[in-house]
């Protein structure tokens, strides 16, 4: 059992983009469409100042409990 879970957490972590999960259902394709998404629309925009990353200016990220 352990193994199989192993197996599986393991192809999770390996995943990168893939055009096609703006498709897919399952949790790990909405994240990675909208973590594209968000970096594709910062990097166009073209503005980064930089020393403005502090963490409180950033919001919480959704967690399943």
């Amino acid at each position: 059992m352990k193994d199989n879970q192993f197996k599986e957490e393991i192809k999770t972590a390996d995943r990168n983009y893939e055009v096609e999960d703006y498709k897919r259902k399952d949790q790990v394709s909405i994240g990675l469409a909208t973590t594209h998404e968000q970096v594709s629309d910062h990097y166009m925009s073209g503005e980064y100042i930089a020393g403005n990353d502090s963490a409180e200016d950033q919001p919480a990220i959704p967690r399943k409990d």
